[in-house]
């Protein structure tokens, strides 16, 4: 009788094995259907702050850095990894100076890159105003490579 238990639970043992050994494979193994998901590319809202950390989208004056103020400001391409203008560096070195409010000006071209995504927008992390002519005036700041603001995650 001890013999016949003894199969009976080596039988059994055996049969609760291959049970669990066929579990979690479906037939065939992994199945798969389809390419990977790609990234989605970003399609919200797009802002650049400015040197005030005031949010703005394809504004048309903007202070840059504290000396440096865009005026009439004709975007291209706003929203995309790089969004290029035109716009006009005002000086206001000489506010107080200027005879009749003659403030100095210059044209320029600007870029803006380095899009970061948050969580509900995104914002351009980096500008580069270059001069129409050359060359620059003296009064010109070196924005060649501007860092922008962007908030944090």
């Amino acid at each position: 009788m001890a013999r016949r238990r003894s199969v009976l639970g080596a039988s059994l043992t055996a049969c609760l094995l291959a049970c669990l050994a066929g579990c979690g494979a479906a037939d065939g193994g992994l199945r798969v259907e389809g390419p990977a998901p790609s990234r989605i590319p970003w399609s919200g809202p797009v802002y650049v702050l400015d040197w005030k950390s005031l949010a703005w989208q394809h504004p048309d004056v903007m202070d840059l850095t504290g000396r440096t103020v865009l005026y009439g400001v004709e975007w291209h391409g706003w929203g995309f990894p790089r969004a290029t203008a035109t716009a006009t560096v005002v000086d206001f070195a000489c506010a107080g100076g200027c005879p009749h409010h003659d403030y100095k000006s210059f044209p320029v071209s600007i870029a803006f890159s380095g899009l970061v995504e948050r969580q509900y927008a995104a914002y351009y992390s980096r500008a580069s105003v270059t001069p129409v002519r050359q060359p620059a005036p003296g009064w010109a700041e070196d924005t060649s490579r501007v860092r922008l603001h962007v908030p944090k995650p």
